[in-house]
């Protein structure tokens, strides 16, 4: 009896396998699960904690006010210190420790210049570490998007030091928490018409970077931003400002450093040490970077003093370089539907790789590919002199007036004011009109006057390059040696100190020679040099982005440029240019669920609208405290930390374009996510 049960029971089993769906496919995650220290989750992104804190505290050379100033500021909102008020305007709180001893909010930091003046500046971290929220835990990712509003941030700064300096009964507590109780009258005095004098220039650098639109939080106009403060604040040229009403989302960080072009556009080549140095010297000038734009006295001399800290942005880039992208935290955010995925992979192969090549996760590589996707379709394509001339009509005229012209027509339709305002602006270059970086002698082409926007920075970043070079001689080793080069995460923690020579309020140059009396150049040198001049020339069949611009500015200065007639090879090689430049890059998208919000100006709020039509995307959606929505994948617009609205009607808001999900069905649609999730 007992055996006809239990065979029966055997047989009952049986069954039941052989009907049963098979299990799911696994999730290969090789990745060490989520680590929590001091209340935040950090997921494995190939990075030690030294490695990060030394990221998150570095300065790059930003100097924005004086540090003793800045932490005696009180907020004349809570009349607490101003410090503590950084995470209002979205600065998560930074982490205490040897790296960070005053606990500044996350990415600001202090900088030391030779004379022991201490100054508060932003560090990369500032726009390039993001904390998001799920389930009521908080992720920190390195290299995301800033949940930070730059504008607000630095508006409120300024409200703050003016009702310093304005207000009664403000200014003396100020002076004593930064003098002490024993300072003389005469300190006060000079105290305050120190900080009087900061107040009236960082109101005007304030006034000239507000934009029209609010960019609101994890956005700003990167290009407008730099372009002003180095051709209105550093020339000393009001009339070169204008207001910043291109705003893009912070680019994430993880794979940058592999991709052979940087910039939402394209617009800088990135193969090189110097390529990248380059890049993140031009940020430094757009974030409080100080840089003195005279005419060099001599050849010794033959740079521009700055800021910049070279050999620092050369380490943050070599630490860049090992930095994975975040896998999705399935312990955090809820498991992914693996059966869905599965699914969702093949709609993948079909819809996008050909746009975003997947990067196989736990192997190592060294490139990171990109397409650039371009914004228009040209009438004459293969005619260089009619694209030439469209060119000229889009900088003067603007993109509606190229169209209504039948010039072009719209292909990829995001909005493409970034993209045309990198390439077409011009500024007066001042007092460094007819100035080459490096030398003509070493291939450098002068500055014109007026002169592309791309230009003038080219030119202020190398000269700064350059007189980093003759400041710090270890510079040129450390770009030579590429990611061989000393990693100060791993030594001990010494003072912030750089052997460069501040600033002066007058803008003097440094007294350090780049040649000493007798002495050549060093091989070193020459090589670095000789590497920098090469960014002002063609590159291959192509030319340099920002020799490619000012040549076609100045070939169609108003859009009637002449179409007839055989073209030249430079012609050709320009027109090339311009369509490759007036385009947006598609990226790999692994950790593309920790970017959001998406299209390249933070239009589109997740992974699931952007798999939609335009007409049914959201008009507008709030955003801005870090809150993901693991569902859509993206901000989570109903959460109470959203509390900045979108509106995408604005100008420089647009979210039309990449509708390459909108052929499929909606049960499509949730596979494809649930797949890009496991990027």
């Amino acid at each position: 009896m007992k055996a006809t049960i239990f065979a029966t029971a055997a047989a009952a089993s049986l069954l039941l396998s052989a009907c049963a769906e098979p299990p799911p496919p696994q999730r290969p995650v090789p990745v060490k699960p989520p680590t929590e220290i001091d209340g935040l989750w950090y997921l494995d992104q190939s990075w030690s904690q030294d490695a990060r804190q030394w990221y998150y505290n570095t300065s790059q050379g930003s100097q924005i006010m004086r540090y003793d100033w800045f932490m005696a500021l009180e907020d004349p909102q809570t009349k607490a210190p101003f410090v503590k008020s950084l995470t209002r305007y979205g600065y998560p709180v930074g982490t205490a420790g040897p790296w960070n001893p005053d606990r500044l909010p996350l990415g600001f930091v202090k900088d030391t210049d030779p004379d022991k003046t201490e100054w508060f500046g932003m560090g990369c971290a500032a726009c390039h570490t993001g904390d998001v929220t799920v389930n009521g835990k908080t992720i920190r990712l390195d290299g995301a998007v800033t949940t930070g509003d730059l504008y607000g941030f630095i508006a409120a700064l300024s409200q703050a030091v003016h009702t310093t300096v304005t207000v009664d009964g403000v200014f003396e507590p100020f002076a004593g928490r930064v003098l002490g109780p024993n300072a003389t009258p005469e300190q006060r005095l000079a105290l305050f018409d120190a900080v009087k004098a900061f107040d009236a220039s960082f109101a005007l650098f304030v006034a000239q970077s507000t934009p029209g639109t609010p960019w609101g939080p994890m956005r700003t106009d990167a290009f407008g931003m730099i372009f002003n403060r180095v051709g209105a604040i550093d020339l000393n040229l009001p009339a070169n400002s204008r207001h910043p009403d291109a705003p893009v989302s912070y680019p994430v960080l993880w794979d940058a450093p592999h991709q052979p072009r940087v910039q939402w556009n394209g617009l800088l080549s990135n193969a090189t040490a110097i390529d990248a140095l380059g890049r993140n010297s031009g940020e430094v000038l757009g974030v409080f970077g100080k840089i003195a734009l005279k005419p060099p006295k001599d050849i010794a001399h033959y740079y521009y003093d700055s800021t910049v800290r070279g050999r620092e942005l050369v380490a943050m880039e070599n630490l860049l370089r090992t930095l994975r992208s975040p896998v999705w935290p399935d312990s955090l955010a809820g498991p992914v539907n693996t059966i869905k995925a599965a699914a969702g992979e093949t709609i993948y192969q079909q819809n996008c790789v050909s746009c975003h090549s997947p990067l196989p996760r736990g192997e190592t590589y060294t490139t990171a590919p990109i397409i650039m996707v371009p914004l228009f379709n040209w009438a004459q394509p293969s005619n260089a002199k009619a694209v030439i001339a469209a060119f000229g009509t889009i900088c003067t005229k603007g993109v509606d007036a190229a169209v209504a012209a039948k010039m072009i027509t719209v292909n990829y339709a995001a909005d493409p004011k970034m993209a045309v305002d990198a390439l077409c602006r011009k500024m007066d270059t001042g007092a460094i009109a007819g100035i080459a970086m490096p030398p003509k002698l070493l291939g450098g082409t002068p500055l014109a006057n007026p002169d592309l926007a791309a230009s003038l920075l080219s030119n202020a970043v190398i000269g700064a390059i350059i007189g980093d070079l003759a400041r710090e001689p270890k510079l040129a080793g450390d770009l030579l040696m590429g990611d061989k080069a000393p990693a100060p995460w791993l030594a001990p923690r010494t003072a912030a100190t750089w052997s460069a020579s501040a600033v002066t309020p007058e803008g003097t140059l440094d007294t350090t020679p780049l040649v000493k009396p007798g002495q050549p150049l060093s091989e070193d040198h020459k090589r670095v040099i000789a590497a920098l001049s090469q960014q002002e020339k063609p590159q291959g069949p192509v030319p340099a982005p920002a020799k490619a611009a000012a040549a076609a500015s100045k070939a169609a200065p108003s859009g009637r440029a002449a179409t007839g007639g055989q073209a030249t090879k430079d012609e050709e090689a320009l027109a090339e240019t311009i369509k490759s430049l007036l385009a947006y890059k598609a990226r790999p998208l692994d950790g593309v669920w920790a970017s959001a919000p998406y299209m390249h100006n933070g239009s589109v709020p997740n992974l699931y609208e952007m798999l939609l039509p335009v007409s049914q995307r959201s008009v507008a959606f709030k955003m801005g405290g870090g809150a993901l929505d693991p569902v859509k994948v993206g901000v989570d617009s109903a959460a109470a930390t959203s509390t900045f609205l979108f509106d995408t009607t604005k100008p420089g808001n647009r979210n039309t374009g990449h509708e390459f999900g909108a052929g499929l069905t909606d049960t499509q649609r949730w596979e494809l996510l649930e797949y890009l999730k496991t990027l």
